[in-house]
């Protein structure tokens, strides 16, 4: 029994080495650690068929729970905006800033676990508050329903804080909605946020780069142009409150852009970026090889790193 244990044991650790070795092979040819080529094909990407049979799911997404596994520093109190259901945590004294976090999944996907975990991650490294409004979704709304509600949660919130103590951030369908929101403040006159933090924004819902769909294993644009169409409603798609990209940059807050070469809203984001920085913003463009869309979210070092940068962008 013991030579078949002591086997088995050698045999064990011979795999685990060649894994090892394997995984540090594949890192340094590929540039990426082994978490995040894993990561990048553990997505379901979405197909035509996928996109048919959810424009026809009306199912109630205006109440969610948070993970049991997730947990915050601080009490995560839930109210209703308007009917929208917001998760809001205090700061850790008056001198931290809160984060308004407007969460991705192409206006019809709702909060996922490495939303929450990242919130909670930076809540706790930083002090931070944090507020997470459940935002309406497609099949049920618009953006037409949504944009009203989160401007009467963001005003709520600079009279209960000040502009200055609030960063506004967002993934994907969440990092246009964030630019979104910050070009129709400055348009009311509305005071602006101290920050933006846009992780890889949709900020055209009618864009992404084609040529770069064979390296993106999670986005499909094709699908996402007809969500993004769905998202209008009855508003164009290039409306700035859709597309953020063709609004008006003069006078946004400082903003950090973050995305990866692999993924289809590169290109779009880039433009972005330039066409900020010709209006005088001071916008900063983090750039990531060969990663993919929301990288800063994956339990990768890539990820780790990136949201390091984040919690250094919050606490400055």
């Amino acid at each position: 029994m013991k030579r078949r244990t002591k086997k088995v044991l050698l045999t064990l650790a011979g795999i685990i080495a060649a894994i090892v070795i394997i995984g540090g092979i594949a890192c340094l040819i590929d540039g990426r650690s082994p978490q995040a080529i894993v990561i990048s094909h553990l997505f379901d990407q979405a197909t035509m068929d996928s996109y048919n049979q959810q424009r026809g799911d009306t199912t109630d997404q205006s109440t969610v729970e948070i993970p049991q596994d997730v947990t915050f520093p601080r009490e995560m109190r839930q109210y209703r905006v308007g009917g929208m259901q917001v998760f809001h945590m205090e700061p850790q004294d008056d001198s931290k800033p809160v984060v308004l976090y407007i969460h991705g999944g192409a206006y019809y996907h709702n909060f996922n676990e490495l939303h929450w975990k990242a919130m909670a991650e930076w809540a706790k490294r930083t002090g931070c508050g944090i507020v997470a409004p459940n935002y309406p979704l497609l099949y049920c709304y618009t953006a037409r329903d949504a944009h009203p509600l989160m401007m009467q949660l963001f005003q709520q919130l600079v009279k209960q804080y000040s502009a200055g103590r609030i960063i506004v951030m967002g993934d994907s369908a969440g990092g246009g909605f964030t630019l979104a929101l910050a070009q129709e403040a400055r348009n009311d006159t509305v005071d602006q946020p101290k920050r933006l933090v846009l992780i890889s924004p949709w900020v055209d819902v009618l864009g992404g780069d084609d040529a770069l769909q064979g390296y993106d294993t999670f986005l499909n644009a094709e699908v996402l142009r007809k969500v993004g169409a769905d998202w209008a409603g009855e508003m164009a798609p290039r409306d700035p409150m859709i597309s953020p990209l063709y609004g008006d940059m003069q006078g946004l807050p400082p903003t950090d852009l973050f995305t990866g070469t692999w993924e289809i809203f590169y290109t779009d984001i880039v433009k972005t970026f330039d066409k900020m920085k010709a209006a005088g913003v001071d916008a900063r463009l983090h750039v990531a090889e060969k990663m993919g869309h929301v990288y800063p979210l994956w339990p990768c070092p890539e990820g780790k790193k990136a949201r390091t940068e984040i919690s250094s962008i919050i606490q400055q």
